[in-house]
């Protein structure tokens, strides 16, 4: 690291409550208005952790790897980005030419299959949040 990076970090670490705050509104946010879709999302809290809420992740429930690259598109299209966060190691071509075979790892392909994360940041206002559900609440109406 340099020490560019070192003192924008520290910068940072000021802010830090701050921005743990806003993501938690916003994962709250999140939470209460996706409860009516059939996704299941990442818990982030519970009496015996609290995530950095940097990421939210849904599972899209009962869906497969085509459906979930469909609503990738049709929120683009709509202006919300979104993608796959976590792609298993033995699906990387690094570990792929090193023998690793996804098939060996069925609960990473699990989990892979039908993952979507959406739009996480602290610039997101509540109307942003609401414009992304429902675009994802649209488009998963088209695609149904």
């Amino acid at each position: 690291m340099t020490d560019i990076m070192a003192s924008l970090g520290l910068a940072q670490f000021k802010r830090y409550p701050e921005i743990l705050k806003r993501r938690r509104e916003i994962i709250e946010k999140y939470d209460d208005l996706l409860a009516e879709l059939d996704v299941t999302p990442m818990k982030h809290y519970d009496q015996t952790y609290a995530s950095s809420g940097h990421l939210y992740l849904l599972r899209l429930n009962g869906k497969d790897e085509a459906f979930r690259n469909d609503l990738i598109t049709k929120l683009a299209e709509k202006g919300v980005s979104s993608n796959v966060h976590y792609k298993p190691l033995p699906m990387l071509t690094a570990y792929k030419d090193l023998g690793f075979k996804i098939e060996d790892y069925p609960n990473a392909f699990d989990m892979y299959r039908n993952e979507i994360t959406i739009p996480l940041h602290t610039l997101l206002t509540d109307e942003d949040i609401e414009y992304v559900v429902e675009s994802l609440k649209q488009s998963l109406n088209e695609l149904n």
